[in-house]
């Protein structure tokens, strides 16, 4: 990389028709790239959340969850209020990381991550409690056991390692573990 690139970010939001457009939480997909080279090398999908707006989240990701299939069973009750521990922060927001995919020459430099973080920044507002869980994406369609689930610890191992460095990566970008896995961090 050379002085003059720079890393940029593009937004693109999927908001949810209904009667007042916020009943349902939106989906946005940050894209990533250099002023030098417009290709886009990475992106991070931020589910946005209104807590006490969107009615339900829990019932809606179970609707439509993407990847997001741990996170709404952690941090949200089974009537869609957010679990007790999390109610005490009392987030105005909540900006749940569904995915961060970068292409093979950027993976392993932290560079998705960092641009991670920086576009949760951007969509932060006052009170934005960032929610994640660390974990390798698996591309393997719907009747195919996930390694991570499996009974042999020999295909199990390099995804628990995987696993365990991604945590360590999102502590030291200031997320911390809140429960079963799930890490979540204060944005302001």
């Amino acid at each position: 990389m050379t002085v003059q690139d720079r890393f940029l970010i593009a937004y693109e939001s999927r908001h949810y028709e209904d009667a007042d457009w916020g009943a349902q939480a939106d989906r946005w997909t940050a894209s990533f790239y250099t002023a030098a080279d417009t290709t886009v090398f990475g992106t991070a999908v931020i589910t946005r959340v209104v807590p006490g707006v969107t009615p339900n989240p829990r019932e809606v990701f179970e609707a439509d969850p993407g990847l997001l299939d741990r996170i709404p069973r952690v941090i949200f009750t089974e009537d869609g209020g957010l679990v007790p521990e999390l109610a005490k922060m009392r987030p105005s927001l909540l900006l749940l990381l569904e995915s961060v995919h970068v292409t093979d020459d950027w993976r392993g430099k932290g560079v998705g991550m960092r641009l991670a973080v920086a576009a949760l920044r951007q969509l932060a507002v006052s009170g934005t409690v960032a929610v994640c869980y660390p974990a390798p994406i698996h591309d393997h369609g719907p009747d195919e056991p996930c390694s991570y689930e499996s009974d042999d610890p020999e295909i199990r191992r390099p995804d628990e390692e995987a696993v365990a460095k991604l945590q360590k990566a999102w502590e030291r970008q200031g997320f911390a573990q809140f429960d079963q896995a799930v890490y979540i961090m204060a944005l302001v």
